[in-house]
């Protein structure tokens, strides 16, 4: 039932309502019979006359009566009236007024807790104040030598090495609470106005103390809109056996997880060069090209297996742009390949994990094709070969055919003078029959023989080739596979061991064009990683939180230093 609009009761006075509120109540409250008055809000007895008498003179006469004036709910008029001197005959019996149950149980509250901060501030003055104060065991790399110095504090011994980390340890209580409620200025991260505010805590300044060991980094995008400090992740006091890298999934989707905050990031990317957002590699990779997204990486996502987007590879218009050609159907049709054994060919023929299991060696000619596709010359003499890579060298072979053979008859069969020269003269004879001009045989070589355009072994058969208007060696376009195909991630192939390649890229057994994007979709991850397959879905699991610094211009570099702290001038001779 509401109790919106209701009235007290027509006899509710509340002039003499007992409030819970009071810390003093009348002495005579104990007897069951309190005084109307009660006592003060100093403490003090109120008690005195029931009234205070009025002098009534009536019309054509001087003197007058005196009336009583008591009030009706505290018994009318009395019988016997005000005395004749206009005082009130009947008077409240005084006492002395007591605390209230409330204040007492306030005094007490404030005595306890100015005692344990007496006997807090008696705990920090001992050489004990470092063990008191830690909030729990430090990690293992935080701990040793280095963190038990004091910096500057030389006469503390300080085990825990807290200075290393809070420059402030070692100062008094009063610092303590001047720092926290001022900081620069007072509009700083700790600052009342903040902490009383709406506004998300702002703890960066914290992270000089990381960045004086720890290689600076940048604080993930340029186009954060408010950074996260270092020890937002990366919790300290967790135990010796926690691991800093250990990241709660949830201090991602905080950000990520916010359309407000990537809006502003988004907006913030409309007004930054697009050298800040350049993925850097490692010296000699390459990554398959993805456009930036027109607002940046910045929609919201508050699960990978819920609303993460697609792989940007996998978009429209996307497609491998490598011009060297492969059929993956062709390769993995299970025809026995003599070379093998006999064997089908499969992934792992060409595809090999590299030393770490991590990632896949580079697919290279030597290696992976050598063995089927040989570059013979002449299929008399399976031995004579083409070298790969360049066009100039593979054209000066062709054209000094007799120096070719007589290396491979030498290498090969031991021969020296007549008979040497008897068996160069009948090689070259036969392979004329074949190849009438040397054209022609520059012809077959790179472009295929005219009634198969594209021979098993011309540099077509992979390459684009292109004949050159100067009438030097054809020009060959540079084969271009990356590295990374999906550079903003990682990907552990270490750890996938026990999974089939074809669940992951079950594409490859049906397609015909390098422009095929063969890695797997988000759909095809998400059954292993999610609530379904059970496996971990964390974010930090396939990317990374920080970004080494842009190899930019002086302009992009300041930038990029002003969003780093500065390096404390106490802890400047660390290394």
């Amino acid at each position: 039932m509401s109790t919106e609009g209701r009235q007290p009761a027509p006899d509710f006075d509340d002039r003499h309502y007992e409030r819970p509120q009071k810390n003093w109540i009348c002495g005579h409250a104990a007897e069951g019979c309190p005084c109307k008055l009660g006592p003060g809000p100093g403490g003090t007895c109120r008690a005195g006359p029931e009234c205070t008498p009025q002098l009534v003179i009536n019309p054509g006469e001087t003197k007058g009566l005196w009336k009583c004036t008591r009030p009706a709910d505290q018994g009318g008029s009395c019988p016997l009236g005000p005395n004749v001197d206009g005082t009130c005959c009947r008077n409240t019996p005084s006492c002395q007024p007591v605390r209230s149950l409330r204040a007492r149980r306030g005094l007490l509250v404030r005595a306890t807790l100015i005692a344990c901060t007496g006997v807090l501030l008696l705990a920090l003055a001992t050489p004990r104040r470092a063990g008191i104060l830690s909030p729990g065991p430090l990690t293992p790399v935080h701990t040793g030598a280095h963190f038990a110095s004091s910096h500057g504090h030389a006469e503390v011994k300080d085990p825990a090495g807290c200075a290393e980390c809070h420059p402030a340890a070692h100062s008094g209580p009063e610092s303590w609470v001047g720092l926290a409620l001022t900081t620069a200025n007072r509009s700083g991260p700790l600052a009342p106005a903040r902490l009383l505010g709406p506004a998300r805590r702002d703890f960066t300044a914290m992270d000089t103390a990381c960045q004086s060991c720890h290689q600076p980094h940048s604080f993930h995008q340029a186009s954060v809109a408010q950074a996260a400090s270092c020890s937002v992740c990366h919790l300290e006091h967790q135990g010796r056996d926690h691991n800093l890298l250990n990241v709660n999934p949830a201090h991602c989707t905080t950000c990520h997880g916010d359309a407000a905050q990537m809006q502003a990031s988004a907006t913030l990317a409309e007004k930054l060069p697009a050298a800040l957002f350049a993925k850097i590699l490692p010296k000699g990779q390459s990554a398959f090209p993805v456009a930036r997204p027109a607002g940046g990486l910045t929609s919201r996502i508050s699960s990978f297996a819920g609303d993460h987007p697609e792989f940007r590879l996998h978009q429209a218009g996307t497609g491998d742009r490598n011009p060297l050609a492969f059929n993956h159907a062709l390769h993995l049709k299970g025809q026995a390949i003599p070379l093998l054994n006999n064997a089908p060919l499969d992934c792992q023929s060409c595809h090999v994990p590299d030393a770490s299991g991590v990632r896949m060696q580079p697919v290279t000619y030597a290696q992976n094709c050598q063995s089927c596709h040989a570059l013979q010359i002449d299929p008399a003499t399976p031995s004579l070969t083409l070298p790969h890579g360049s066009a100039e060298t593979a054209r000066a072979v062709l054209r000094s055919l007799p120096v070719a053979y007589t290396d491979d008859a030498v290498r090969r069969l031991q021969l020296s003078g007549s008979a040497l020269r008897t068996h160069v003269a009948e090689k070259l004879a036969a392979f004329q029959k074949l190849n009438p001009s040397g054209e022609a045989l520059e012809r077959r070589v790179f472009f295929g023989l005219p009634s198969a355009p594209v021979g098993r072994d011309s540099c077509n058969l992979c390459h684009t080739v292109e004949s050159s208007a100067s009438g030097g060696a054809p020009r060959i376009a540079p084969v271009t596979v990356p590295d990374i195909w999906l550079p903003r991630a990682r990907f552990d192939h270490a750890k996938h061991t026990q999974t089939s390649c074809y669940a992951c890229h079950a594409s490859a057994t049906t397609s015909t064009l390098t422009s095929d994007v063969l890695m797997p979709t988000k759909a095809n991850c998400a059954s292993c990683h999610g609530p379904a397959g059970g496996v971990t879905d964390s974010c930090t699991a396939c990317h990374g939180f920080h970004n080494p610094p842009p190899p930019a211009s002086p302009p992009l570099r300041a930038y990029f230093d002003s969003k780093l702290p500065t390096r404390p001038a106490s802890l400047a001779a660390q290394p």
